[in-house]
């Protein structure tokens, strides 16, 4: 599975206009894609006078991806992003899942938000962190009754870092804020693990809303 991350900050006080918009921005993204190409939306909850979305769409392949960046569809609909929110600041980055969707005690559920990690480091010490996620801090999180998921994606870099994002998801905000209130932190940093490791963690909620008209 090919990861297509659309990260977008929009100055606050455009915040509520842009999540109406991208429902149906998104929607006609997914129908240039095809039909097995699925996509959800976040919205990053911190404070400040930049708030962030983020477009997490999952293709099948490699070639599926590259067929939505060059076809006159996404071309079109960039233009339109760019005109109807001339100060959002839109990052790209692309990624594949390793590892497989690990399954919580509520998988089937659908999830409301999600718990995020997002690690730069070293190549040399990549492996290492993998599998102490993979093998110790995922299955630990899992265990706690409001998850619904786990997925980690490797995203492209450079020659010399490679970037992990660590999705956990949950049935809601609550259920990651209960798990908190009664243990350590749900996924903690790499720390002795992967000490030159840059960690952004974040709190996403996953939003719902229909395009208009719908």
């Amino acid at each position: 599975m090919v990861l297509y991350l659309v990260q977008i900050d929009v100055p606050t006080q455009q915040a509520e206009a842009f999540s109406r918009y991208q429902a149906g921005h998104v929607a006609k993204s997914l129908a240039a894609m095809g039909r097995s190409a699925v996509g959800m939306r976040a919205r990053v909850l911190r404070d400040g006078d930049v708030t962030r979305f983020y477009w997490f769409f999952e293709l099948p392949s490699l070639s599926a991806l590259e067929a939505f960046l060059t076809s006159r569809e996404r071309e079109e609909l960039a233009a339109e992003l760019a005109e109807e929110f001339p100060e959002a600041r839109v990052h790209l980055s692309f990624g594949e899942l390793v590892g497989g969707v690990r399954r919580g005690l509520r998988y089937g559920e659908e999830p409301g938000a999600a718990f995020v990690l997002d690690i730069s480091l070293p190549r040399g010490e990549a492996n290492g962190l993998a599998s102490w996620y993979d093998e110790e801090q995922i299955p630990r999180a899992l265990a706690g009754n409001g998850f619904v998921r786990a997925r980690r994606f490797e995203l492209h870099g450079d020659d010399q870092t490679t970037r992990h994002l660590v999705v956990l998801d949950a049935v809601d905000l609550d259920a990651i804020r209960a798990y908190e209130s009664e243990n350590e932190s749900v996924l903690p940093a790499p720390d002795g693990h992967a000490p030159d490791a840059v960690v952004e963690r974040a709190l996403w909620q996953w939003m719902r809303e229909t395009p208009a008209g719908d």
